[in-house]
């Protein structure tokens, strides 16, 4: 393959030249399988392809922070058709970012003939090989879109700026479908770049790249077997998970100088591009700053909110700061920025393993795997049987599950995986924690409540990122105790079986007002569920701390009758649903799934000092009948 590259290097001129280089740069650096083992990520990888073979349908019965096409941006042996897809939506991502990369570098340095080619070449390979993490390969959909929007803004050509925006236009078009905040943002950004535009550039180019991303994401919603009616109540979920994500799921990084540094490269890569646009005329600078301005904040909370995605965050920063050739900046200040970015990014995160030789034929024995369907499924089926061994499930007791249909909580869902004769059937937020807003929370609590409401849950109280797990999320806990009851347990599993609706109707016993950083004595209610639903509003700088990046944390804190203390993180997006905070014996739980019996509770944080903030608290019993 690089002997054939640099003979035909000789050859090849402009883009034919480009297009080959790029895709030598993409094999070089191509994964290989991710592994696929137990454990958080890949039980929702391992569902969102679940989702895809059997056809469910989002919106109504299934909602994630991915969409549908999630599982592509990971290449992960799950099943065969999605490999195929995975393996080619990373292939277009990485070799259009190669494109650009190549045709930006060569052109920005002269290096239009050979071995000027293989320079350009080599200069994308080690910008792409420093900042790939296989594990969120997704992810450079994310600065592709930024590159591709850069060379629309950059164009002269009218032809070639419409292409350059349908191609924005098909990649945004799906990318809504594998994340959908990536999807937003893509939209976004062509947008600005065609605002950037002369105004008959603009209308030229806007037509077509507004029909391929309508053409390509409504073939790909119909291609996946989805309904057209669907697509009102996919957005709003969808949207509701993308705005109450940084409330729900923020996390402190490691260490603060990890925040120093992201400030150092992203003053850096500002430079850079202020000094690109410098020369250009108002309008670009205007569309340029905007779109450096929303991209930068979109890549910033998505690093940055959880408090464990920051190495994405540098590494996609160094491919942006490279694309900035596209834009024209002075070589001087090119070169010290790029430079910059790479070393502050190797002084941040652990360097990718580099492994040119071995990438090489990735694809290749990828390819192979999945066309042989006999060589693909033995390859899983050992992976299959160690998943279920390490999740302590007795085989006759998932053998005994076969004949009902079963959902997995609070994640977990490769267990589903593992047995292909489960009859899966989850709730509709994939992996309970994410239902933190109180839509997604009650479309949960509603399925668990009505007739299609799965036969039998696998439940382990694993409480997600320091949440209370018999809480989280509120209103379907307490719709689980409701309709559920225990049959068995096998180690760290408890199995509940549907049952009729065991609860009456909620009847208030009182409000309460309070401040922060309070404890507050929580009413008697005997042989009752006992909830609380929550009530307040955040200081003026936490608002803007929420909307900028993050909310401070919010915790809860539980005492019970023998005085053990317990401190939970809470989720504001859910605070006026029912928290569970007492069960009567007769829910008839084995006592380890039993959740806690609190006596007096306290809410914290959320930016109020102790003794500050208005706190409403509203307490409630529902009747509960013996099992």
């Amino acid at each position: 393959m690089l002997v054939a590259w640099a003979l035909m290097s000789l050859q090849l001129r402009g883009w034919p030249g480009t297009v080959l280089t790029a895709g030598v740069v993409t094999l070089l650096n191509w994964p290989r399988w991710q592994p696929v083992a137990r454990g958080l990520d890949s039980s929702w990888q391992a569902a969102l392809a679940l989702a895809f073979t059997r056809h469910m349908q989002w919106g109504p019965s299934l909602d994630f922070t991915y969409g549908p096409y999630g599982f592509a941006g990971f290449i992960e042996p799950f099943y065969r058709s999605t490999a195929l897809v995975a393996i080619a939506y990373v292939l277009a991502v990485t070799w259009m970012l190669a494109t650009l990369l190549v045709a930006g570098l060569r052109r920005y340095w002269g290096l239009e003939e050979y071995p000027g080619l293989m320079v350009a070449g080599l200069m994308a390979w080690a910008t792409i090989a420093l900042s790939w993490e296989v594990r969120r390969a997704a992810d450079f959909a994310t600065v592709l879109v930024l590159g591709l929007a850069f060379a629309v803004l950059r164009s002269q050509s009218g032809p070639r700026r419409a292409g350059l925006a349908t191609a924005l236009g098909a990649l945004a078009g799906f990318t809504l479908l594998v994340k959908f905040d990536t999807g937003l943002a893509a939209v976004g950004l062509l947008v600005l770049a065609l605002a950037g535009a002369p105004g008959a550039g603009r209308l030229r180019a806007a037509l077509p790249a507004g029909l391929t991303l309508l053409a390509v994401f409504v073939i790909a919603w119909t291609a996946g077997r989805q309904s057209l009616g669907n697509l009102p109540s996919f957005t709003r979920y969808s949207l509701s998970l993308a705005l109450g994500y940084s409330s729900a799921m923020n996390g402190h990084l490691p260490r603060s100088s990890i925040a120093w540094s992201a400030l150092v490269i992203g003053v850096v890569v500002l430079t850079a591009l202020a000094a690109s646009l410098r020369r250009r005329p108002r309008r670009d600078r205007i569309a340029g700053g905007l779109m450096a301005a929303g991209w930068g904040w979109v890549v910033t909370k998505d690093g940055f909110v959880a408090g464990n995605h920051y190495p994405e965050f540098f590494r996609i920063l160094l491919v942006a700061t490279a694309l900035t050739c596209l834009l024209d900046p002075p070589r001087l200040v090119y070169g010290i920025t790029v430079a910059l970015a790479a070393g502050i990014t190797l002084l941040t995160v652990t360097a990718p393993a580099i492994n040119p030789v071995a990438s090489l034929g990735a694809l290749g024995s990828e390819l192979a795997d999945v066309a042989r369907a006999k060589h693909f499924s033995e390859m899983t089926a050992a992976t299959r049987a160690g998943v279920l061994k390490e999740e302590q499930l007795a085989p006759g007791l998932v053998s005994s599950l076969r004949d009902r249909t079963v959902s997995i909580e609070p994640w977990e869902d490769m267990v589903a995986w593992a047995d292909p004769r489960l009859r899966w059937d989850p709730e509709p937020v994939v992996q309970s924690y994410s239902a933190f807003t109180t839509s997604t929370d009650r479309l949960d609590a509603a399925f668990l409540s009505s007739g299609r409401a799965p036969q039998v849950v696998l439940f382990q109280p694993t409480g997600f990122a320091g949440r209370d797990p018999w809480m989280d999320p509120p209103a379907t806990m307490e719709a689980l105790y409701c309709h559920y009851r225990q049959v068995a347990v096998s180690g760290p599993w408890q199995v509940l079986r549907r049952a009729a609706n065991r609860c009456g109707p909620a009847r208030m016993l009182s409000v309460r007002r309070s401040t922060f950083g309070a404890r507050l004595k929580v009413p008697d209610a005997p042989g009752e569920i006992l909830v609380a639903r929550f009530a307040s509003a955040a200081p003026l700088a936490s608002a803007l701390e929420a909307g900028l990046l993050k909310p401070p944390p919010m915790y809860l804190s539980l005492w019970e009758a023998d005085g053990r203390a317990l401190r939970y993180r809470f989720v504001p997006g859910t605070a006026g649903d029912e928290h569970v905070l007492d069960v009567p014996g007769t829910l008839g739980f084995a006592s380890r799934f039993m959740p806690p019996d609190a006596q007096e509770i306290e809410l914290s944080g959320g930016g109020w000092r102790p003794g500050q903030g208005s706190l409403t608290v509203r307490f409630e019993e529902l009747s509960l009948r013996p099992r």
